[in-house]
């Protein structure tokens, strides 16, 4: 039954291209958006620039003189044009630059107010008003941080900075050649993809199957078909983890290589969970298409909560996507020995098996499969 479980799912390609193609394009989107991203002097635009530098309007409307020797306003403005991280095309009015952010001709553009050079000189806060559109999400996230690098700059090349504080963040439990983005986005990827496509193949599983309403009039129990179906889709599950790990470090230069077993132990957690769960699905619904779109609530319903960018409570110490994201974050990032999981390896174990008992007694009281 296991075999025959086996050929089905290797017959129907175009499944099995998806559960491999998708998450490889999301991938490969994340690897040339953070190496575009990351490369120097290659902007369109302006070749000495980074290529991902924000196109800045300047409007400089400070006509106040109390520095003795510098226009402190036009000299900010040289730091702003000699940044790699920005563009700048300078704007007689506020309106003018207005216009400009309207139809797309820079991503946003600052203000720098009248009184800016009196406030410095006389320790007074100044200010520099910065526009952005509501609607340029990437921009709202970016500029801040570019623009108080500058600010950085110009106070400490002025000597102003004397008897202050200033940080630099460091990373620290990152896997060596990783960024933040690649590692972080990278293991909600992997262990997300493994969960949610078995779960997804797993919840076509039992519904529907006609030939395997023929096998149960055979000495064949129920319950060896669930197993054999359980095992059938964690051999995808554990395929495509090898597909996806391999991928991750090789494209992102990532070195886990030392922890490549725990890896895999952690992927075929979520491999088997995912087939439990998809299982489950299958026996509860009536039809393929109520099928599908209980699925669809599984995955929106996991990226919510599966994420980990907000708290969910108990789910995180009991839903095994939430539980194998913690472990592998821990275990790659901390170097924290698979030891230390081991009440959490049995809860996911127990959970599975939980799965697979429930999906069973509805099972034995379905008379049809379709």
């Amino acid at each position: 039954m296991f075999i025959k479980e086996l050929k089905l799912i290797s017959n129907d390609k175009f499944a099995l291209l998806l559960v491999f193609i998708l998450p490889a394009m999301i991938m490969g989107t994340m690897y040339l958006a953070i190496n575009e991203g990351s490369t120097i002097g290659m902007s369109n635009i302006d070749p000495t620039k980074n290529a991902d530098a924000v196109i800045l309007g300047l409007v400089d409307i400070d006509t106040t003189d109390t520095f003795p020797g510098q226009d402190l306003s036009a000299n900010f403005s040289w730091y702003l044009q000699n940044s790699p991280d920005f563009i700048v095309t300078m704007y007689g009015t506020e309106q003018e630059a207005l216009e400009a952010l309207y139809f797309g001709q820079v991503d946003v553009y600052a203000v720098l107010s009248h009184g800016f050079e009196g406030n410095i000189t006389n320790d007074i806060p100044t200010f520099v008003d910065i526009h952005i559109s509501s609607t340029d999400f990437d921009s709202m996230s970016e500029v801040s941080s570019r623009f108080s690098r500058v600010v950085q700059e110009f106070r400490f090349d002025h000597g102003w900075i004397l008897g202050e504080i200033a940080s630099y963040n460091y990373a620290e439990f990152q896997p060596p050649g990783a960024s933040s983005l690649t590692a972080t986005f990278g293991v909600f990827m992997i262990v997300f993809a493994v969960f949610i496509a078995v779960s997804a193949t797993a919840a076509q599983a039992i519904v529907g199957d006609i030939p395997l309403n023929r096998m149960l009039l055979t000495p064949a129990t129920k319950m060896e078909a669930l197993i054999a179906k359980i095992l059938g889709y964690f051999i995808v599950g554990m395929l495509q983890a090898q597909f996806l790990l391999v991928l991750w470090m090789t494209l992102f230069n990532i070195d886990l290589w030392h922890q490549y077993l725990n890896l895999n132990i952690i992927m075929a957690l979520m491999s088997i969970s995912g087939a439990g769960l998809g299982l489950l699905i299958s026996t509860l619904v009536q039809t393929r298409l109520q099928a599908n779109q209980s699925f669809l609530f599984l995955l929106f319903g996991s990226t919510i909560i599966g994420t980990g960018f907000m708290d969910v409570g108990l789910l995180d110490d009991y839903f095994p996507l939430n539980m194998g994201r913690i472990m592998f974050v821990d275990m790659a990032f901390k170097n924290i020995a698979i030891t230390e999981f081991i009440g959490d390896i049995y809860l996911i174990l127990l959970m599975t098996l939980a799965f697979i008992l429930i999906s069973w007694a509805i099972f034995v009281k379905k008379t049809t499969l379709a």
